[in-house]
């Protein structure tokens, strides 16, 4: 909708988020909830609610959990979503100053009409209109509260566990949206450009460079140079007259006829709808649009477009936000700069011009503005190196950008343990398993890698440059979609981040914690029976567990109780839980006697601390040909080798073993001296094996190509050394 010409320079408007009609000066720039002093009269709507003498008894609050506001009667107590058909806007005047509430934070700021000057502290002289009691909507009615001037984070939580929702009203607010954000941990953190982010915090890994360091090179590359040379400029009335780069490139309360940049006639009618969704979250056009859907339209539409359509939105935003009267509006148009500056970059001709635009506008004297610009101009070299991204952001992804906030997921172990880490929509996996890695006082990261694993037990490790958000969003996407096939109730693949060892490298004695993790994937990988082991050598491995998790054995005669009672899981003793299910998956009850072994070899034990026990595991299971291997299956090529059809290729630290996967017996194995060079393709994987004079080279059929190649590479280089 656009502004109405309510008499003089001013015009009335209507802010999409709330329903409440404002009025700006589209000369001084000033704007204001309440109706203009000036044209006081016939036309003051105060006359249709009783004039300025009658008592307000309705007031407008901001309901902190979803952003919208809600109207409250002093006199009955009543609240409602509707606007009240006798409602005033209070007068919260106090010379040139006004209050106004942050949509993000809820917390109350002071604007100057005059100035554009805004603060968090009450300005000297400033009254406030009366205080009333504190109130939070939550659903159709109103419950007493304390106000701490904090939102409520957008949470979202694992495997199920939907209580977590509840406590998530602005994630879940969107009526249009198919979202499911059940399968993943992902929780959005409050603090931000509205709550008082500190840079030093948003950068553990040291990638981002300083504002300093980014606009050293700019030189005299200005935006307004960009607008001369790329913007249409002759547009103005029938005749296309020229208009002034300052005109075009400053807040429009109306919308635009044409694209701003040069386009051809596809893009610039896409340009002008982009520019509808634009202004209806900034609010400067109603919309009955929920203002994140007006995002998620902009993004789907520009994902996959070409860069001049990208620029154009960059471009509208700042057109958008530069002069713009209306604080609220600028804030959200910053938002929506952000929030495009986290999916793809501008072009190699617009990235200065864009920095120069935001960096420019960190001397604005408001509260947020400046801070979101540091934020921008701090990441605008960022995803110009990373590129554009595969997903649109999940809603609780988006809620965290408004605010410049980071998002917090979960990090899983081999036993059931986690993490919560804190990342953000440009973090990479390697970036992120430096983070894992300072977390767990690990020094030497290269052993460990983060996986995707699903709840049908597929994994794959993560590549390094992937970011973990756009994948987040990708597990999403799925299971949207799948659940859209299923059914709402149906059962539908979940995903989750796990951390564990991908290179088993030797791992020195004083390192506890290298020496934890590679225990405990070693006991897993045993216990789940991914090496071929005797049932001795298991029932050695069982003792050794049981003396690493309980200590000495309490002597003849007595008992655990830890270890008393079967397990609500599996229905076996619990002492059984040491041992891989072969042994009792047959039907047959051998399970006094394997626990009768378990506990013989158990009591030879006493004297092994942890960390003893844990290196007699692993000295044990380091022997056997296989450990340490990951598995792919493929087909070779060569037929003169006699191989089956189809075998397993098992990559360690010792070199590359072809395995019979119906008899497990090793067909071949080449360590790495004997391997020459090797190679992939996106379908094969290569390796040439002998000395100078003969050479054999064979072929392997195989998608894992690339993951191959990358672990005999990490292997090659630790025990032959990188090649010159």
């Amino acid at each position: 909708m656009s502004a109405v010409k309510i008499g003089g320079d001013w015009v009335e408007n209507t802010d999409p988020s709330t329903g409440r009609k404002y009025y700006a000066n589209t000369v001084t720039k000033e704007s204001s909830w309440e109706y203009p002093a000036e044209l006081k009269g016939a036309s003051d709507p105060a006359a249709v609610t009783g004039g300025e003498d009658k008592p307000v008894e309705w007031v407008e609050k901001l309901d902190a959990s979803s952003g919208n506001y809600y109207y409250y009667n002093r006199s009955t107590k009543e609240t409602t979503w509707d606007k009240p058909e006798k409602f005033k806007p209070a007068n919260k005047g106090g010379g040139d100053w006004a209050s106004k509430v942050d949509p993000d934070s809820g917390q109350t700021y002071y604007y100057n009409k005059k100035t554009k000057e805004s603060r968090w502290d009450k300005p000297e002289g400033y009254v406030d209109p009366k205080e009333e009691e504190a109130t939070t909507v939550t659903g159709g009615g109103a419950t007493e509260a304390a106000a701490d001037g904090e939102g409520t984070s957008a949470e979202v939580a694992t495997n199920g566990a939907a209580a977590a929702a509840a406590a998530a009203p602005a994630a879940a607010a969107d009526p249009e949206s198919n979202e499911v954000e059940d399968n993943i941990d992902v929780i959005a953190n409050e603090e931000g450009a509205g709550g008082g982010t500190k840079e030093d915090k948003s950068d553990p890994c040291g990638v981002l460079k300083s504002v300093e360091e980014i606009t050293a090179g700019i030189g005299d590359i200005t935006f307004e140079k960009f607008v001369e040379e790329y913007f249409k400029l002759d547009r103005k009335g029938m005749f296309n007259a020229k208009t002034s780069v300052e005109k075009i490139s400053s807040w429009k309360n109306d919308l635009i006829k044409t694209s701003l940049l040069q386009l051809p006639p596809d893009l610039s009618s896409e340009a002008l709808q982009t520019f509808r969704n634009v202004t209806g979250y900034m609010g400067d056009r109603g919309s009955s649009k929920e203002p994140l859907g007006h995002v998620k339209k902009i993004l789907s539409s520009l994902m996959l477009a070409p860069e001049q359509l990208r620029d154009e939105v960059f471009c509208q935003i700042c057109k958008q936000v530069n002069n713009n009267p209306d604080p609220v509006s600028s804030v959200r148009g910053w938002q929506l700069m952000v929030i495009m500056i986290s999916s793809f970059p501008p072009s190699s001709r617009l990235q200065i011009p864009l920095t120069q635009f935001c960096a420019r506008k960190m001397d604005d004297p408001g509260e947020f503005v400046p801070k979101y610009a540091e934020f921008a101009v701090r990441r605008i070299p960022r995803i110009f190196d990373l590129g554009p991204r595969r997903e649109i952001p999940t809603q609780v992804e988006l809620e965290a950008l408004k605010r410049c906030a980071k998002v917090t997921v979960r990090v899983n172990f081999l036993d059931k343990k986690y993490i919560m880490l804190q990342t953000d929509s440009w973090m990479t996996a390697s970036e992120f398993n430096i983070l894992v890695a300072k977390k767990l006082g690990i020094n030497d990261t290269s052993p460990y890698a983060l996986f995707e694993v699903s709840s049908d037990d597929e994994e794959r490790v993560l590549e390094p440059e992937e970011r973990l958000m756009d994948l987040v969003s990708y597990w999403q996407r799925l299971a949207v979609e799948e659940r859209k096939g299923k059914g709402k109730g149906a059962k539908i693949q979940e995903f989750q981040f796990v951390y564990k060892v991908r290179l088993f490298f030797d791992i020195p004695d004083d390192d506890h914690q290298g020496i934890e993790m590679m225990y405990l994937q070693a006991s897993t990988d045993v216990v789940d029976a991914r090496y071929p082991c005797t049932e001795q050598d298991s029932l050695t491995l069982a003792a050794l567990q049981v003396q690493e998790r309980y200590g000495d054995h309490p002597g003849p005669g007595k008992e655990f109780t830890e270890l008393d009672g079967v397990d609500s899981k599996t229905q076996q003793p619990k002492l059984m839980r040491f041992l891989a299910s072969k042994y009792f998956a047959d039907g047959s009850d051998r399970s006094a006697e394997l626990i009768q072994q378990i506990l013989k070899l158990y009591a030879k034990l006493s004297g092994y601390s942890t960390n003893e026990a844990r290196l007699s595991y692993l000295d044990y299971v380091k022997s056997w040909k296989i450990y340490g291997s990951a598995y792919f299956f493929a087909e070779p090529q060569n037929s003169s080798l006699r191989f089956p059809s189809a075998i397993v290729l098992a990559i360690n630290s010792k070199g590359i073993l072809i395995v019979d996967p119906d008899t497990k017996e090793f067909l071949a194995e080449y360590t790495y001296k004997d391997v020459v060079t090797w190679g992939h393709s996106s379908n094969s994987f290569v390796v040439v094996t002998g000395g100078v004079q003969r050479q054999s080279k064979v072929y392997f059929k195989t998608d894992q190509g690339k993951e191959i190649n990358s672990i005999v590479k990490a292997y090659v280089e630790r025990v032959i050394g990188p090649k010159e």
